[in-house]
């Protein structure tokens, strides 16, 4: 029986909402340089930068809605104030889709590191079980206080964060360095530029997860878009130098065919002490954006189980106050998209984040509108610049995200997603629907809503 007397407790300070965002933000790029570089050469700082500014508009929008609607869920929340029960479920489901895979995409990545340091030739069978155990490390980490998480994040992000901008500094000041790598800019072309600022969309996922904390967080609802969107710049330049500082090293044709491209660029030029150092940052930069988006999944499930949209058994929580039963069902699910993967995981998870988030930015960015519409008389301690004007620039950036991320899907590509969204979320959804007909005062929703003036 699901206690519903607890409640989450108020533990997160500013910092620990920006490190938990940016933090969760910034992937592996040791693993992913090589990738990034060949999607079109140095212009992948130049996509990095595009897309970053299309997420701007759907931050400043999370940010009047989350000061509104400060609650566990964020996303969920406002499409459900909305768009009512079944919007609300699917673009949750499609949040959880993305979720779910970057889990899967940085548990891949780090059996990636430990396979170029330590382990080369890899089996897929011993990723796999790699991916396993760390998923169970997880588990059981994310059992505990939150304060333990975010303290961790903090320190973790800021290592990483030392790492990554004294890479960059050690690359700019070496003789190798030269400007002259970066012709042509466009290497792969206007096709290929365009492909990699689409996809570089899941390289900005994370930002959104300053809603699903709001009812955790210390920091004042009225400055909440600061982590937000303070999130999404910080990490425009992050990203930006660490592709066109890369991309001066060498010309693109050995870049492209460099592995782990900036720990050999500081192994060959620097020693194999700064080749772990960088290592050890790529590290932590899996484990900030697992710990974020692992919490992120556990609470957005203990938000949709408290409003009534999935069983109340996910809104259960342990001794700790945190929700245990939505960490069992994220590990479970996990563990599917583990299964399912294949040997081509950096291409599938890295797409199918890419429209999960796409989706549920869209959802959410046409949920502002709709409630500015709708419910003029809610209190917002703060409000965006340009009012629906903003919102309708989201809904815009979201669909070009969206568009782009279709593009590049293939067969199997559909089928995972097929699967997803039809033979999971189906079901799912079905039952649901019979249950609170069939139990209605069971299912009685309950989701918060904005207060008046």
């Amino acid at each position: 029986m699901v206690d519903e007397t607890k409640s989450l407790r108020r533990v997160m300070g500013g910092m620990a909402m920006f490190a938990m965002a940016a933090g969760s933000i910034i992937g592996p790029w040791l693993v992913m340089m090589q990738w990034w570089i060949s999607l079109s050469g140095p212009s992948i700082a130049l996509a990095f930068v595009l897309t970053g500014l299309l997420c701007i508009p759907i931050g400043l929008v999370y940010g009047e809605m989350t000061s509104m609607l400060p609650n566990v869920g964020g996303p969920f929340v406002f499409i459900y104030n909305a768009f009512g029960k079944e919007a609300a479920f699917w673009g949750a489901w499609s949040l959880m889709l993305a979720y779910s895979t970057v889990i899967a995409f940085q548990l891949y990545a780090i059996g990636g590191l430990i396979s170029y340091l330590w382990w080369p030739e890899m089996p897929h069978t011993a990723l796999v079980v790699i991916c396993v155990f760390l998923c169970l490390i997880l588990f059981f980490m994310n059992s505990k206080a939150l304060s333990l998480s975010a303290n961790t994040q903090i320190v973790m992000f800021f290592v990483l964060v030392i790492i990554g901008v004294g890479t960059m500094i050690a690359f700019i000041s070496h003789p190798t360095f030269t400007t002259d790598n970066w012709t042509p800019f466009f290497t792969t072309g206007t096709s290929g530029f365009l492909t990699a600022t689409a996809l570089m969309v899941t390289m900005y996922f994370g930002f959104e997860l300053v809603p699903q904390f709001a009812e955790e967080s210390k920091y004042p609802v009225k400055k909440l878009w600061i982590p937000l969107v303070g999130s999404i710049i910080f990490c425009i330049l992050f990203y930006a130098g660490l592709c066109i500082v890369n991309s001066g090293m060498l010309p693109f044709d050995s870049l492209a065919n460099l592995e782990m491209t900036s720990a050999s660029l500081l192994k060959t030029h620097f020693g194999v002490g700064a080749q772990y150092a960088m290592a050890i940052a790529t590290l932590l930069a899996c484990f900030t954006c697992l710990n974020g988006f692992w919490l992120g999944s556990i609470r957005l499930m203990y938000s949709m189980g408290k409003g009534r949209i999935l069983p109340r058994w996910f809104s259960g929580l342990n001794e700790s106050d945190v929700p245990s039963n939505a960490n069992i069902a994220i590990l479970l699910i996990v563990f599917v998209f583990i299964a399912i993967s294949g040997t081509r995981w950096l291409e599938y998870l890295f797409t199918l984040m890419a429209i999960g988030v796409s989706i549920c930015y869209a959802f959410s960015s046409a949920a502002y509108i709709k409630l500015r519409n709708k419910y003029p008389e809610w209190r917002r301690p703060w409000t965006a610049p340009g009012g629906v004007g903003m919102g309708v620039l989201a809904v815009i950036c979201s669909l070009v995200m969206a568009y782009y991320t279709f593009k590049y899907f293939d067969v199997t590509l559909w089928v995972m997603f097929a699967i997803y969204f039809l033979g999971l979320g189906g079901p799912v959804w079905l039952y649901l629907r019979h249950r609170r007909k069939q139990s209605p005062d069971v299912y009685v929703i309950n989701v918060p809503t904005g207060a008046s003036d």
